[in-house]
Formats: C-alpha cells, structure tokens, sequence
C-alpha cells in the first residue's frame, strides 16, 4: 500500500500527528517511537499545516485533535475529507458528544477516541485506522471506538459487502425492533457506540425510519424476507 514501509521484514506504518499543544505531540511521538512497527513522519500544530504534509508525506494515518477542525482559516471538514484515500484520519477529542461525533464524520474520519485513552487502546486505534485492509474485519477496537469509515456518496443501497461486519450486526439488530440498549446488550457495546453506528448508518445508507431500514436488511441480505412485513 501506498506509504506502508517494510522494516527487518515487518510492515511499519507511516504516522503524522496533528495537535496544537507541542507536550501532548511529544508525548504521542515517544509513545509511538517506542513500537517496532511505527514511524512518527511529521508534525503539524494546525489543520493547514496537517493537510499540507499529508499531502506530500502519504502518512498511513494522520491523528488530529478534532479541535483543529474549525480553527484555521481557509480550512474545512470538508477539505479534510479530501485527503488521499489511503490516509486513514483518527480524530482526539476531549469528550464523545453528538455534536463532535458528527464533526468528525463530516471529516470524513474512519475513526475518533478520547484524548485520555489508554496508551494501549490509542496504539490499537491508531494500528487499526493506518491497516486500512483490516477495515472490514471485526475485533474489539469497536469497543472503544466507533466504525467511522467514509460515507458513501451515492443515494442507492450500497451492498451489504460496503459495510463493516459490525455495521452489519447493528443494521440487522435495529431492523429487527430492538432498542440502541438492548443492541449494545447483545453486542457487548456501550450505548454510545452503537448511538454512534446508528447515526452512521442514517447518513452512509440515506435510511431515516425502520420500514426503509427493514427494505435495505432484506434487500443486502441480512436478514430473511420476511421481516419485511413487520411494521416499525
């Protein structure tokens, strides 16, 4: 992949962190300085600065604080979106409210966390948005991060193969009538988690009530047809 690198035979992905506060980048870079598999390739302490080198250095990963977002003149949640495809942009932020869950999905981000995560779940957030092959594959990151992958720009019914496996266990949960609750129940989630794919989903598949979201389960496959004459 574009960017990925080989090191003594092991894939070592390409970094760029984005931050304002130089502590909490240094801080970040001697975290991720200290795995074999990652290399810290620039710095930015401004969104300008973090679109500029992303695009000339191809990072596997570019992590900003979601902050930098509306900060800089000149610069968007839309142009953020417009990276290259093979940059995967995890967002920090200081807290998980709609309002920021839905800036970062204008920024088209594959993922965000909080910025007091724990080391070992920030590296495997990180190793996850820079892996971009490993995108459709489940695992437990889904527990401390929300699948944000880039929404879909057509207004059609991707198929069912566009969503995360996860993407498609909640699709299939909600279309059966159960609650955001009992879908992070069966799951093993938190409720803003499974709050977060939902809002997703609404955006990504153009769906807005449960009878159209009942068409789509059965139409991609995931659940038998006739669930489609339950009513919402």
């Amino acid at each position: 992949m574009v960017g990925k690198q080989m090191m003594h035979g092991k894939q070592t992905h390409k970094i760029l962190l984005a931050d304002s506060h130089v502590l909490f980048r240094r801080g970040l870079r001697t975290l991720l300085a200290a795995e074999s598999d990652m290399e810290v390739i620039g710095e930015a302490s401004n969104a300008s600065e973090a679109l500029s080198q992303a695009q000339e250095l191809l990072p596997d990963a570019l992590v900003m604080d979601l902050a930098l977002v509306n900060q800089a003149e000149g610069s968007s949640p839309l142009q953020i979106r417009q990276l290259n495809s093979a940059t995967g942009l995890l967002f920090l932020t200081h807290d998980d409210s709609p309002a920021q869950l839905e800036l970062a999905i204008a920024a088209g981000a594959r993922g965000y966390m909080l910025r007091n995560s724990a080391s070992a779940e920030l590296l495997a957030g990180i190793r996850q948005i820079a892996t971009s092959e490993n995108q459709q594959q489940p695992n437990s990151l889904s527990r401390i991060m929300p699948d944000l992958q880039a929404l879909a720009g057509s207004s059609e019914y991707p198929r069912a193969s566009v969503l995360t496996v996860r993407e498609q266990e909640v699709v299939r949960l909600l279309a059966e009538g159960r609650t955001v609750r009992e879908v992070a129940a069966e799951l093993s989630l938190s409720i803003k988690t499974i709050e977060a794919h939902k809002l997703n989903l609404m955006r990504k598949l153009d769906i807005h009530n449960r009878t159209t979201l009942i068409q789509y389960a059965v139409q991609a496959g995931l659940m038998p047809a006739q669930h489609a004459s339950v009513q919402p």
